[in-house]
């Protein structure tokens, strides 16, 4: 793959960054950036560009970014959109690897804003400049430590291992936020705006190669080279898992795209059928993006669609049943050996109930046996399934309870799924489950779609004969 992928290293790795519209006003962006950088502790070297100022936040300013003495290898370019031409020029003289484009103005506005804007392409690539956007929120690189996106707070620099590009500032912006709050981390998050250069395909690439990037998600509007984008993606899916939510699904939403991207959406229905021949997992919308991030999370898919339920109210039973069917996945008996070993341990620990067939009810377990009783009956249970879905109380910030779904999950090679009666008091315990490979969610309804979607992707790796499991 390397030789289609582009070389971003230094989009996510800058050694040096100008920001050009520098300002001392920290509510304007071109203040907000530079402010957010060091603050962030971002290690590289920091060139604010404004021709009025010689000096912002403690750093000496350039009047251009020519005149910076050192190598720049990312410009982000806080102007608005008629002095963009001529600081582009300014960063092709330069030979600046990188630029980020947030103005808007360009294509989304029609003819003539397409014109304009193929012109700034046109001379950036005179000067091997590289371009991110128009139109968009920019970059959160964890190895880079710089947050364009929501740089008004502060967010976490973990290194992750989740890569995602967005057509939209707003669905980037949600993906980082609320994703990081579900516990995943990234590599990079883009918001690609109208990929008048570097396209969503080139994100993908890239990221197919990365190997600090094992799950790849994306919002699109409209591609700017389809056959291109199913060779990256054919290329990329059968080593990890592609996440794409298609927007434009209906007449009004393909009319929104164009006028918010420029881009034409295409057929929804053609775009699905390129899904499921290229083995792209397709998101339905934004929570969706987010749930499916979670699940493949998880180092190890499920083999068939036989479920294992682990629960603590009957409704939940009730609940995950449904799902469960309009998804096509089974909740078979356990065998009549695995019913009598759950009946035995069960005994004089839970109330006495009909249901050890599965789902195993457990009712008022995690205040008579704590955690250890829903373990000890996923232990038991295992074995027989599938993939594993518990629904409880226990206490996921407990690193003994976490430590042994871990070890069940990787002795067996098996999914392990968690859902807290109450998320909200589990949430420390569910972030760590998440970072774990163990894949928490709020309702049954989003952990078995995405059980299925799992399943979706064990069978294409299947049926190019590619193992499920990594160690």
């Amino acid at each position: 793959m390397s030789n289609q992928a582009p070389d971003l290293k230094y989009l996510f790795e800058p050694r040096s960054v100008a920001i050009v519209g520098a300002s001392r006003d920290e509510h304007k962006s071109g203040g907000m950036f530079i402010k957010r950088m060091l603050e962030d502790g971002y290690a590289g070297k920091i060139y604010p560009i404004n021709r009025r100022e010689t000096e912002i936040m403690g750093l000496q300013c350039y009047k251009s970014v020519s005149e910076v003495p050192d190598e720049v290898d990312m410009a982000i370019l806080a102007i608005p959109a008629p002095a963009i031409l001529e600081s582009i020029q300014d960063c092709a003289n330069k030979n600046v690897k990188f630029g980020i484009v947030h103005a808007v103005g360009f294509s989304e506005m029609g003819t003539d804003g397409r014109s304009a804007e193929d012109e700034v392409v046109r001379v950036a690539r005179s000067g091997g400049v590289r371009l991110i956007g128009p139109n968009c929120m920019g970059i959160y690189t964890s190895r880079g430590r710089i947050n364009t996106i929501v740089p008004y707070i502060s967010l976490p620099f973990e290194p992750g291992k989740v890569g995602f590009v967005g057509q939209s500032g707003w669905v980037s912006e949600v993906f980082l936020r609320h994703g990081g709050e579900r516990g995943l981390s990234f590599s990079g998050v883009i918001s690609i705006g109208n990929q008048c250069d570097l396209t969503v395909e080139d994100l993908i690439a890239y990221w197919g190669d990365d190997p600090n990037t094992s799950v790849i998600a994306a919002y699109v509007e409209g591609l700017k080279d389809a056959r291109r984008f199913i060779e990256m993606v054919g290329r990329v899916c059968p080593h990890k898992p592609v996440i794409i939510w298609k927007g434009g699904s209906s007449e009004l939403g393909a009319r929104s795209a164009a006028s918010h991207t420029g881009s034409l959406a295409g057929s929804y229905q053609v775009f699905q059928a390129m899904c499921r021949q290229n083995g792209i997992i397709a998101a339905k919308g934004m929570e969706d993006v987010i749930d499916l991030a979670v699940a493949f999370t998880s180092p190890v898919l499920p083999a068939d669609n036989n479920i294992g339920l682990l629960i603590e109210a009957g409704g939940a039973g009730v609940s995950s049943a449904d799902a469960c069917a309009r998804e096509g996945l089974e909740i078979r008996p356990f065998s009549p050996d695995v019913q009598a070993k759950l009946a035995e341990y069960l005994k004089d620990k839970v109330p006495p109930s009909n249901n050890r067939r599965n789902p195993v009810d457990l009712v008022w377990a995690p205040i008579i046996g704590g955690s250890k009783v829903f373990v000890d009956c996923l232990e038991i249970i295992i074995p027989e399934v599938d993939v594993c879905l518990i629904i409880t109380y226990a206490f996921l910030q407990e690193d003994w309870y976490r430590r042994r779904m871990e070890e069940l999950r990787d002795k067996y090679k098996k999914p392990v799924i968690v859902i807290p009666a109450n998320f909200h008091d589990q949430l420390k315990g569910a972030v760590k489950c998440v970072r774990e490979g163990l894949p928490v969610y709020v309702m049954p309804d989003n952990a078995i779609r995405c059980i299925a979607a799992m399943l979706q992707r064990a069978r294409y790796l299947k049926n190019l004969q590619i193992k499920t499991y990594h160690d």
